[in-house]
């Protein structure tokens, strides 16, 4: 083996190393349970890109909180309700044409002890009406965190 070939296998070596370092960073990123938790920008990028529901904006405050939701598809969506967690922070009927974007006001609140401070919602679920269907629901796989205001 002469000193050129033994360069080139080091180099394919040492890529294939980087390659799977960085898929595991990525994997371990992505999913909250192995990575020790997800990231307030992972949230927020979970949730912009969700279907048929994407929640744009949060603000959550001791009063006046509200959520931006986007209609991702082009038929019409009724909202009914939005769970965090337990709690029923939305029940109503709002409609949503295809791509349309409301704000509606919820019910969940930060204290004042917490602001600035995240919230993290594991179990978001958000229930509507498509056409004649009525109580499809749309359940989160990543939390949804917030960042209290004043």
């Amino acid at each position: 083996m002469n000193r050129a070939q033994g360069s080139t296998e080091y180099l394919v070596l040492l890529a294939v190393a980087l390659v799977v370092a960085l898929v595991v960073v990525g994997i371990l990123g992505w999913f909250p349970g192995l990575g020790g938790g997800a990231s307030e920008t992972q949230s927020k990028t979970y949730w912009a890109g969700a279907m048929p529901f994407s929640i744009t904006v949060v603000k959550l405050a001791a009063s006046g909180s509200q959520m931006t939701l986007s209609n991702r598809l082009s038929d019409q969506l009724t909202l009914t309700s939005i769970r965090l967690n337990t709690v029923a922070a939305y029940t109503g009927s709002t409609a949503f044409t295809g791509g349309q974007e409301n704000t509606i006001a919820i019910t969940t609140t930060c204290t004042a002890a917490n602001s600035g401070k995240t919230v993290q919602y594991d179990n978001v679920t958000i229930t509507y009406n498509r056409g004649k269907i009525t109580g499809i629901r749309q359940v989160g796989d990543k939390p949804l965190i917030i960042r209290c205001s004043s």
